[in-house]
């Protein structure tokens, strides 16, 4: 569940606009991540710990869990952008 989590919110924080948060319930996110969980509370115990390796990963995620659900904000992706310079090979 960490990986997906951690996949999720990788292409997904980046995205939010500026100024403009984004909630999810917790009934939103146990139809996508908790199909193995018949209980509520059971997914969302397993869910917080999952959450808690994945901001171990990725510490600049800025989220808030509440009773209701996750409080996604703008982030910047977990893996910066590199730019490497290839240079051409001189033709002999």
């Amino acid at each position: 569940m960490a990986l997906d989590i951690y996949t999720w919110l990788a292409q997904r924080l980046h995205r939010i606009p500026h100024g403009k948060p984004q909630f999810v319930s917790w009934a939103a996110i146990k139809g996508q991540f908790g199909a193995d969980h018949s209980w509520m509370n059971n997914f969302k115990e397993t869910f917080r710990l999952a959450l808690r390796q994945v901001l171990a990963c990725y510490p600049k995620a800025k989220i808030e869990a509440g009773h209701k659900g996750l409080t996604l904000r703008r982030s910047p992706p977990p893996v910066s952008a590199r730019v490497i310079i290839v240079e051409k090979p001189e033709n002999r």
